[in-house]
C-alpha cells in the first residue's frame, strides 16, 4: 500500500462512523485486520507513521482538517491509531 492509500484509510476513519464503528466493534485483532482487508485497505505500520506525519503537517500548513480530525489523527481519546495500532498487512 502508498503512502497515499494510508492517508485515505485515515479520511475514511475520519468520515465514515459506521466503518470506524465496525473496527472498534472487532473483536480480535484478527477481524479488525479482515475487515481493513475487505475494504481494500492493506499497509505497513510505517506507512500509516507517515500518512498520520504528513496529514499532520498539512494541517499545520492548510488547516484543512477540523479540530476533531486533528485530535484524531493525533492521538486524543477517540485515536485512530489505536484502532490501526496492530495491523500490519
Amino acid at each position: 500500500m502508498s503512502i497515499q492509500n494510508a492517508k485515505a484509510l485515515y479520511s475514511r476513519l475520519l468520515a465514515d462512523k459506521k466503518f470506524k464503528q465496525q473496527l472498534e466493534q472487532a473483536a480480535s485483532y484478527q477481524q479488525r485486520h479482515q475487515i481493513l482487508q475487505a475494504a481494500g485497505f492493506s499497509c505497513t505500520p510505517a506507512e500509516l507513521n507517515i500518512a498520520k506525519r504528513e496529514l499532520l503537517q498539512s494541517i499545520k500548513t492548510n488547516q484543512e482538517l477540523s479540530e476533531t480530525e486533528e485530535e484524531g489523527i493525533a492521538g486524543g481519546t477517540t485515536s485512530l491509531q489505536s484502532l490501526l495500532a496492530q495491523f500490519d498487512g
